[in-house]
């Protein structure tokens, strides 16, 4: 069903504006994305001249990276490994699975891909994934003098016009330690409004 999923997003995958909201502890930013401008994202608010230096760096790194609708069903879904059922119901079906190298984005995930498991629900009917959860088992240290005891993230599917899922909504809480001092922090993400650009 995973298979199906994925190939059924991958041929209909398709470029739409949209709404971008962020909120961090440090931001609080409303961005448009659209394909066809240039740049593909633009802050709405605050008004960009009102970052300081470091949040404006920051806003166009990710505005560097951004790749538009993030699918359910992406391409990286395609290559996770171990993939086994935890559980299913009339409608949907949840599985297990170990993210890859190949599976995630960023650079940092990269690195800790193998310490990362995964879960994914996929429903029966389209096949479609409508719910995916990124965490750490067991704290551990990524970095010299850095400690994540937890990482979840949660990503909550919504149907775009071309009847394939997207991630509407990503919830990433993270605790750990870094350089003596303890950190709590927790990231939402959500794209809203699609339409064809």
């Amino acid at each position: 069903m995973l298979t199906q999923a994925v190939a059924a997003t991958q041929a209909a995958k398709a470029d739409y504006a949209f709404d971008y909201e962020l909120n961090t502890s440090k931001a609080n930013w409303n961005a448009r994305f659209d394909p066809s401008a240039t740049p593909h994202l633009r802050m709405v608010t605050p008004a960009r001249d009102a970052l300081s230096n470091d949040e404006r760096r920051a806003f166009d790194r990710m505005a560097e990276d951004f790749e538009g609708v993030s699918w359910c069903a992406s391409e990286g879904m395609g290559r996770v490994a171990d993939v086994r059922l935890l559980r299913e119901d009339a409608t949907s079906a949840t599985y297990s699975f170990q993210p890859t190298r190949e599976s995630v984005r960023g650079e940092q995930a990269r690195r800790f891909a193998e310490r990362l498991r995964g879960e994914v629900t996929v429903l029966k009917a389209t096949p479609d994934i409508a719910r995916v959860r990124l965490f750490v088992p067991e704290g551990f240290s990524p970095a010299p003098l850095v400690r994540l005891d937890s990482l979840n993230v949660v990503i909550t599917c919504q149907t775009a016009p071309n009847g394939r899922r997207y991630a509407a909504e990503t919830t990433t809480v993270m605790r750990g330690n870094a350089f003596g001092q303890a950190f709590d922090e927790r990231s939402v993400q959500r794209a809203r409004n699609l339409s064809a650009s």
